[in-house]
C-alpha cells in the first residue's frame, strides 16, 4: 500500500461526498491507496452517506471508524494508528483534491525525500490563504518520518503544532511542489465562531492555571475582534 488517506469527519453529510469523489477521481492506482474515514461524534446522516458512497465505490479500500475524540487531532490519530500506507495524505472532510493527478504528483515528488510541501492551494475566500503557514493539508509525509508522533488534543491550530514537530526532526527532507492540488473550503463565519469559542474556553482555563486549548502560530486573523486578539496575545506565554 503506497498511500493512506486520512479524513477526520464531524457532521459533514452535505460535503463529504465531494471530498470522497475527489479521491475516487484520482488517476492513482486504486489498489495502491486506502481511505481511512474517521467519524468523530457524528450525529447527522454522515455515516449513511459514507456507507452509500462505499457501496458504489467497492473497489476502493476504505475503512470507517466511529470514535468519540472531540478534536480533529484525536480523529487523525485514529487514522495514523491504523494506516498501513507508506505515505500519509491528510484531507479535511469538507475540503477536496482539486487536481485529479494530486496523489500521483505527490507520490512522484516525494521519491528521494520523506516529505512534500505544496506552496499553493485553491480557496473560496481571500481570507483563507494558508500557503505561507505550516498547514497540515499542504504537506505529504512518509509514515516512517511521522513514526510515533501524534496530534495533541488541542482544539485550534493543532495541525500547526504537529507539522512544526515533524519538520523539526533531523531526518526531515522535503521537496516543494508549486501546483495547487488541494481546495480549502473556508467557512469564515464558522471559523470565527470556532476561534472565539476556543479562546473564551481558554480564557476560563487560564484563570484556573491551565494551558489554553489552542497552539499559537503567531498568526491572528484581521477579522477577529480586538478582545480576542488581546486574549491570543496573552496566551503566547504558554506556547
Amino acid at each position: 500500500m503506497k498511500i493512506s488517506v486520512i479524513i477526520p469527519i464531524h457532521n459533514l453529510e452535505e460535503s463529504i461526498t465531494t471530498c470522497l469523489d475527489s479521491v475516487a477521481a484520482q488517476d492513482f492506482n486504486r489498489s495502491e491507496y486506502e481511505i481511512l474515514a474517521v467519524l468523530d461524534n457524528c450525529t447527522d446522516g454522515t455515516e449513511s452517506v459514507i456507507n452509500s458512497w462505499r457501496g458504489v465505490n467497492g473497489d476502493i479500500n476504505m475503512r470507517i471508524f466511529n470514535v468519540c475524540c472531540g478534536s480533529p487531532g484525536g480523529a487523525r490519530n485514529v487514522g495514523l494508528d491504523n494506516a498501513v500506507g507508506e505515505y500519509i495524505l491528510f484531507i479535511d472532510g469538507d475540503d477536496y483534491l482539486m487536481d485529479n493527478s494530486a496523489m500521483t504528483i505527490l507520490h512522484n515528488a516525494v521519491q528521494g525525500h520523506n516529505a512534500v510541501r505544496v506552496t499553493r492551494h485553491g480557496v473560496n475566500d481571500i481570507h483563507g490563504d494558508f500557503s505561507k503557514r505550516l498547514t497540515l493539508w499542504l504537506h505529504f509525509f512518509s509514515r516512517e518520518l511521522i513514526g510515533d508522533s501524534r496530534f495533541t488534543d488541542m482544539l485550534l491550530n493543532e495541525d500547526f503544532e504537529f507539522v512544526k514537530r515533524i519538520r523539526s526532526k533531523p531526518e526531515y527532507n522535503e521537496v516543494c511542489v508549486g501546483t495547487p492540488l488541494y481546495f480549502y473550503n473556508y467557512d469564515r463565519p464558522r471559523m470565527l465562531e470556532r476561534i472565539h469559542n476556543v479562546i473564551a474556553m481558554s480564557y476560563e482555563r487560564e484563570k484556573q492555571g491551565l494551558p489554553p486549548l489552542y497552539v499559537s502560530d503567531e498568526f491572528v486573523r484581521d477579522d477577529v475582534d480586538e478582545q480576542t486578539k488581546q486574549r491570543i496575545a496573552a496566551f503566547k506565554k504558554w506556547s
